[in-house]
Formats: structure tokens, sequence, C-alpha cells
């Protein structure tokens, strides 16, 4: 018997209620990438339009319900976890709470919230636990020592920290609840409690400030959030000189604010270029650091028709102590793409850099490829630094993620960039071509594919060798896309 889920988060939680970092729910086995915990419901919510309500879907609700209210928790069970294949569990919860509303007459309520708590407390099933918390959220538990700690419990995970605070919400103190969630998470569910969160005491407000858009997913998912609930504004206004901790608060808010991919973010901000000025001239007065300059140059970029702001930008950018602390900066692998902008030439130090850890700043190649005397020593490097004999393995269809595939990712940041290149790191492409993941054989295929177009000559040709194992490397190729690829080049097809 799988063991149930809330047992499997409580037997992890340290003395403060928190998971560790590497805690995971068990995946499902045939999913190919599953989603990290609350990804799901985090882009559903955020990217994805609600899925309509079918006939099909009442039903399944209805019969659900039934079931749990008949007593019948077995086939309850079983008739939601159908219905979280036709429907994912949060955007069920309206329909299934107005159901059960609409028939509380005719329901048994004992029945349906010891089904919930059962779910809650003993189902090995994410989606059944979800379901019966969303049921709980029905009931009054406040008397309910052992489910409320329950619900604390299953709340330090992201995968079900918003629907317990759907039932925190309705709890006295219940923001001291969320409060305390949103301290315990550190992913998806931090990014739900920052939302639901009421900046009551100063306590509050003040760790929305320095701590709410530190989430582990995009702090631009709590920008707009952090700023209206922090006083940041109030603070810029301010006479009074700010403490570090508070600057950098405010700081980290901004800077996910001119964040505006995965949703609105400074452009919702009334009278944004006056609360940009404000920072800008309390940064004026202030030794900064190389974050702190990385932000001025994000609002230089958002701002740049803003002739006042580009002004007061370019004085703290392009200060003698800028362009220092941005070297030292570069020494350590950050600030690199600030540096370039300004115009300092870190070519000597990503390489310095690489050979002291390639595996952990692989991607900082990028900056030496364009440079022909850079990117020979890149690719020497890499080649000295990698075991690529070693990195010979029988193809999968793993895609390559996750610590275990260091070597492997890091061959792969330095092959993606030798596309533009004909026909140096041959040997780099010939090791990725014979690596386990798909990602590094998909980006040797089109690396190769970009030889043959740039040379306008077939592989059999351009390189027989190459032409010749990707011959015996079709053979076992188990993903039909990569071995469609493979089949072009040996086609002798360009582009």
């Amino acid at each position: 018997m799988k063991q149930s889920l809330f047992k499997l988060i409580s037997d992890a939680l340290d003395e403060n209620g928190r998971l560790p970092e590497s805690f995971s729910l068990p995946k499902d086995p045939d999913v190919r990438v599953p989603f990290a915990d609350g990804a799901e419901d985090g882009i559903g919510i955020y990217h994805m339009i609600a899925p309509e309500i079918t006939d099909d879907i009442r039903e399944g609700i209805k019969n659900a319900v039934t079931a749990a209210s008949d007593g019948d928790n077995q086939r309850a069970e079983e008739l939601f976890c159908e219905l979280s294949k036709k429907i994912s569990v949060i955007r069920a919860i309206d329909e299934l709470q107005s159901y059960i509303i609409d028939n509380r007459d005719t329901l048994s309520a004992e029945n349906m919230y010891h089904f919930a708590e059962n779910e809650i407390l003993c189902s090995p099933d994410k989606n059944c636990v979800k379901f019966g918390l969303s049921i709980m959220e029905l009931f009054d538990i406040s008397g309910n020592e052992k489910l409320r700690g329950a619900v604390t419990a299953l709340a330090a995970s992201d995968e079900f920290t918003l629907f317990s605070l759907f039932i925190m919400l309705r709890w006295e103190n219940g923001n001291e609840y969320i409060f305390n969630a949103a301290k315990k998470v550190s992913g998806w569910g931090r990014i739900h409690a920052v939302e639901r969160l009421v900046p009551e005491t100063d306590e509050i407000k003040r760790w929305i400030l320095r701590e709410g858009v530190h989430n582990a997913i995009v702090p631009a998912y709590s920008a707009l959030d952090c700023w209206s609930k922090s006083g940041a504004e109030e603070l810029l206004r301010s006479d009074e000189t700010l403490s570090d901790e508070d600057f950098h608060g405010i700081r980290d808010i901004i800077d996910a604010l001119l964040d505006e991919g995965p949703c609105s973010g400074i452009s919702s901000v009334e009278n944004a270029e006056d609360a940009l000025t404000r920072f800008l001239q309390k940064a004026s007065g202030r030794t900064l650091d190389v974050t702190d300059y990385e932000t001025v140059r994000g609002i230089r970029d958002y701002c740049e028709e803003n002739a006042d702001i580009a002004a007061l930008c370019g004085e703290i950018l392009g200060s003698e102590q800028c362009r220092e602390c941005v070297k030292s900066a570069v020494k350590n692998g950050e600030g690199v793409e600030l540096a370039k902008s300004l115009g300092i030439d870190v070519k000597p130090d990503v390489l310095a850099i690489l050979e002291k850890d390639p595996e952990k700043h692989c991607y900082l190649c990028s900056y030496l490829m364009s440079d022909d005397e850079y990117r020979a020593k890149a690719i020497a490097l890499f080649r000295e630094k990698l075991p690529l004999s070693k990195m010979r393995a029988a193809p999968t269809m793993e895609l390559g993620l996750g610590n275990e595939f260091a070597k492997e990712h890091c061959l792969d940041a330095i092959v993606q960039f030798l596309r533009n290149y004909p026909l140096e790191g041959a040997d780099l492409i010939e090791a990725s071509l014979q690596c386990a993941p798909t990602r590094n054989r998909n980006m040797a295929l089109a690396a190769l594919q970009s030889w043959v177009n740039a040379k306008q000559t077939p592989l059999s040709e351009l390189l027989p060798d190459m032409f010749a194992l990707l011959q015996r490397l079709k053979e076992i190729e188990p993903d039909e896309k990569v071995r469609e690829k493979m089949e072009k080049l040996l086609n002798g097809e360009i582009d």
C-alpha cells in the first residue's frame, strides 16, 4: 500500500515546519518531463485560459460527490481520480463547491466531511488530497486540532499550499497562518501566499518588502503584490535614509517589476517613473553593489526615452565606483552582462573562471565565442576539462535534466554555439552525438546541419568520418524526431 502524501510530507518536515530543499512529491514514472511541485497549477492559473465546464465534467462531479455523500469512499475516490483526468482540481473547485452548496439539503454533511478528512490524511494521490482540501474548505474545522495541523503541514508543500490557503482564509487569525505558510515555502506556494497575504502588521509589511519576491520560480509573479503591500513607495518618498535591508528589498521589487515577461509589472504601477526617479536618487547617495548597478541598468533600458531618468542612470553607471565594482564582480562570475554593456573586456576573466570550474560556469562560454582567439581557447578548455570518451553512452529519451547530467549540460553549453563556426570543435560535436540525453544529440545535429548549410556541402563530403558515425548511431536512436534529423543529414539535404 502506498504511503499517504500527508505522512510523507509531515515526516519530512524539520523542527521549523519546513521541507528540505531537495524534497519532491513522487512523480508519475510514465511522464517524461514531470512538473515540479505546484508548477502545473501555477502555470495553469497564470498562463492558461480556464477550460469550459462541460456537462460531462458536471456529471463527474455529481457522481463523485454523491458517492462520498453515500459513504462509499472507495468509489468516490475512484470517481474523483477519473474526474482529475478531465479537468485539474484547481479549475474544478468552484463547480464542485457550488454543487455541494446547492444540494446541501440532500447530501450527508457528515459523510462528506469524513471523506474529505480521509483524503487529506490518507490518500497517496495528489489530486484526491486536493479534492479533499477543496471539500473541507466548506466546513468549520477550527475545533479540530489534528485536521488544522494537517492543513498547516500540507501548506509546506508547494503542491498543496494554495489549497491549504483557501482553508486558512476562513480561520480566525487566518492571515497569521498564511504569513507563516509564506515563510516556509519558496516556490509556487510562496507566490500564492504573497498574493493572499494582508499587510496588517509592520512585521508582515517588512517581510513582504525584504523577502516577498524571493521565490524559486520567477520574482515577477509577486512583484506587483509586493509593491502595493510593502510600503515601498512610501519609503522612497521619505526623507529618511533607508537601511541596507530596505533599500535592497525595494531594489529587488523594482527589478522584478521590470521583468514583464510572465505577467504585468512596472507598466501597471501608478507614477512608475516618479518612483524610479526617487529610487535612483536614493541610490546616488549610497555605496552600491553589482546587483544594484544591474537594476540601474534595467531602469535605464526601460526608461530610455525619459531623458531625466536616463541621465541619472548614466551618472551612476558611468562612475568609477561602478566600473571598479563590476570589474571585481566579474572575477567571481557576476555582472558579466553588465560589464559587457559598459564596454569592459570580460574575456580574460571569463576564461579564468571557466578554467577553475567549467561545469558551474559553462554558460559563460557565450562571451568568448565571437572572438577567434578566445573561441579557440574555449574549445580547447572544454576538450581538456570534459571526459569526452567516458561520456559516450547508449542513447535514451532523457532530456538531460538534473545534477547527474552536469557534464552533458556543460558540453551542451558550448555545442550550441559551434553551429556558427563550421568545422571548429568537431570532436565536441562527435561526443555530443553519443551522449545519453536527447538534448545533446539535438544540439549536435543542429550544429552539423548548420555547417552543411553554410558550406553548401553534404555531410558525406564535408566530414566523412562523422557521416559514418551518424549511420551507425541512426540504427540505435530511440527518439523518432532525432532520427529524422539524422536521416536529413545522411540524405545530403541542404537548406
